[in-house]
């Protein structure tokens, strides 16, 4: 073989190798980008467990007997979505809007409505994109949410100008709540919660690849996710940041962390704190994974103590 043809067999080597590797990392990347966000297509989405509270039976009961409406309306991108108001507290306009996390609803969050009634609250909660009766086929863990969220925030104000209203988030719903108080907000919004939230979305996707399968490393292929996000969902996980957002925060935020979470550290806890403007205050409790802070004894005295301070 003379020296052109091996250097032409060289060439087409490498381009087949260079070409079969692009290949396999777009495979890679959509298959990871298809199982944490396409609610419809992910296999893991579908296997994760739809637990029944077990307080399901006080739930149903005080569920049944509150004044309830269901409002719908349209997000910027054109999807009807839904939310659940309970308004058994007509003697004041005080809400919470609680955000429900990954994979769940607002008919997932009973346990949390149930306890903001019964701390005297009127309640407001929406079924985030691709969630429970609202439309959509991806989940954005949190950027397109926090638009929506605002749009909620909007609708009740017509509905109710004198409403004062509390954002509360749990996990991904954290992250939401985490993302719209960086954002312009009307007075109504007194102040904010979120429980255990991240603190950026691409570590947690890596971490969890990494966690999944001991052979794939999952911080080379964010890019690829990313390409992915960008084409689905119009945004870049490399543009959004929830630190930056928290460093626009004007209102009050209460942070809540368990310090035994394996799917979201406790560092990420701090790091929103510390990147928080507004005022702040932190609760991390002992022995709590993830979402299970709510369990301790300590939880509902700090939200309430943390909500009277701020006049609701």
């Amino acid at each position: 073989m003379s020296r052109k043809e091996k250097k032409h067999s060289l060439l087409k080597t490498v381009a087949v190798t260079a070409a079969a590797g692009a290949a396999a990392y777009g495979g890679v990347s959509y298959y990871i980008f298809r199982e944490t966000f396409d609610t419809e297509s992910s296999s893991y989405y579908a296997r994760i467990p739809w637990d029944r509270s077990p307080n399901q039976e006080r739930n149903d009961q005080w569920f049944a007997s509150s004044v309830r409406d269901e409002d719908y309306i349209e997000s910027f991108d054109g999807l009807k979505l839904h939310a659940l108001r309970i308004t058994n507290h007509p003697e004041h306009h005080k809400y919470v809007m609680v955000i429900h996390g990954y994979h769940s609803s607002a008919s997932g969050m009973m346990d949390y409505l149930y306890r903001f009634d019964q701390m005297g609250y009127n309640v407001f909660a929406p079924d985030m994109r691709a969630c429970g009766l609202s439309q959509g086929r991806y989940t954005g863990f949190g950027w397109p949410e926090h638009y929506d969220i605002i749009s909620w925030m909007n609708y009740l104000i017509r509905l109710d100008p004198e409403a004062e209203i509390a954002l509360f988030g749990v996990s991904a719903g954290a992250a939401a709540v985490m993302y719209t108080v960086g954002d312009y907000l009307p007075a109504n919004v007194k102040l904010a919660v979120e429980d255990c939230g991240f603190s950026d979305l691409r570590e947690i996707i890596a971490s969890q690849v990494k966690k999944m399968s001991e052979y794939v490393p999952g911080e080379p292929f964010m890019r690829g996710v990313d390409f992915c996000v960008s084409q689905a969902l119009h945004y870049s996980m490399y543009d959004v940041s929830i630190r930056r957002q928290l460093s626009q925060a004007r209102i009050p935020m209460l942070f809540v962390h368990g310090e035994a979470d394996t799917l979201i550290p406790v560092s990420m806890a701090y790091e929103c704190y510390y990147a928080c403007e507004s005022e702040k205050e932190i609760l991390v409790v002992e022995n709590a994974g993830h979402c299970e802070s709510c369990q301790a004894e300590e939880y509902d005295a700090k939200l309430k103590e943390f909500f009277e301070k701020h006049g609701m």
